[in-house]
């Protein structure tokens, strides 16, 4: 990738919050970035030491030139149906048609009934896998029983190189011990911001390079950054993929403070009364906030027992989303569901302030 793009592009990924999909930089190409005041983003990197991650080439279709609309022609999975996923597994179909505004509305959780006092959490990570963290979040995970579900970068799995022997290594350890795999594009491309021939290639690549590690084509979707214009939503129906976004996120991705991350985050479950959390594999920063979480959640785990304290049942994603499809939220919009989120927040404190806000596109 030419220098000066590469520049441009990097500086474009750090504002966005995600390095994934891009080169990692050296600790001179950082200082260089600031220095040149391409952003605030990239002025912040030189305060950081460099990854201890070797360079990768960069995508090759993050250089393509733009291109005009297109008609939706044949998919390759139209002419190779044994290659769409099947939704033989145990979860209902949410959101056949791929709706991003239905995606974040069945994210926020079922609607619980008055005198229920248990309420869900599922665990969602992207961007991995890496060989250096990963395997602490599988420890983590492990300890507690807990299946989560993993939304994969397929260009780290790709090669004969060593890291890419390791990642895929990592990526059968994740399979193995049961948690589910999600396609979360082959380069972390953002999808709204990117011509339609390249939607389909990041989508297509990123399942291929999913399914030659773990024999099993990947059934659900997280676009980068939560977005998918209506080309993106299109490709997502016609492969018949589970579009799978999330309800609580704090930027882990781009933050050190792991015991601040870890407070924002409680705070976030407690306002939305559970919900699909969003952290990342790749960080150590990460997996610090995730013990943290997992302990908190363990001393507040719901007790039938106890049936005037509310508490939090970790689940895995089917059971979240069969929750969601037997008492689904009865809100039109976000809007209308965050209007009655706060009022109630309000009659429990009312000397407080909302602690929690909706998640928003841009956080992943």
């Amino acid at each position: 990738m030419p220098s000066i793009f590469r520049a441009f592009v990097l500086a474009g990924s750090v504002a966005a919050g995600s390095w994934v999909g891009l080169d990692r930089p050296d600790a001179e190409s950082t200082r260089d970035l600031a220095q040149r005041g391409l952003s605030s983003g990239a002025r912040y990197l030189a305060t950081l030491s460099a990854p201890a991650v070797p360079e990768t080439p960069a995508p090759a279709t993050s250089a393509l030139p733009p291109e005009g609309p297109i008609e939706f022609g044949p998919l390759p999975q139209h002419r190779d149906p044994e290659s769409v996923p099947s939704h033989a597994g145990p979860w209902p179909t949410l959101n056949p048609e791929a709706s991003i505004a239905k995606a974040w509305m069945v994210a926020e959780g079922p609607a619980y009934e008055p005198g229920d006092r248990r309420r869900l959490v599922t665990l969602t990570f992207d961007d991995g896998p890496f060989p250096e963290t990963t395997p602490a979040v599988l420890r983590a995970l492990a300890r507690q029983k807990i299946r989560a579900a993993f939304f994969v970068v397929g260009r780290y799995l790709d090669g004969d190189d060593e890291r890419a022997v390791q990642s895929r290594a990592t990526l059968e350890k994740v399979a193995a011990a049961g948690h589910i795999i999600g396609n979360h594009t082959h380069d972390h491309a953002h999808l709204a911001a990117i011509t339609h021939t390249q939607v389909l290639d990041q989508i297509d690549r990123g399942a291929a390079s999913i399914e030659r590690v773990t024999g099993k084509r990947p059934v659900f979707f997280r676009p980068p950054f939560g977005e998918l214009d209506d080309f993106g939503q299109q490709a997502v129906r016609d492969r018949n993929l589970d579009l799978l976004l999330w309800s609580v996120e704090k930027q882990d991705m781009t933050r050190e403070d792991s015991k601040e991350v870890f407070r924002e985050l409680v705070a976030q479950i407690e306002y939305k009364e559970g919900g699909i959390v969003l952290l990342h594999d790749i960080r150590w920063t990460s997996v610090r906030v995730l013990r943290e979480l997992l302990g908190w959640l363990e001393e507040r785990k719901y007790d039938p027992k106890k049936p005037q304290r509310l508490g939090y049942e970790v689940v895995d994603l089917p059971t979240y989303l069969r929750a969601v499809a037997a008492s689904p939220l009865p809100y039109e919009s976000r809007d209308e569901l965050e209007r009655v989120r706060e009022a109630a927040y309000r009659a429990r404190h009312p000397n407080a302030t909302a602690k929690g806000t909706r998640a928003k596109p841009g956080d992943s």
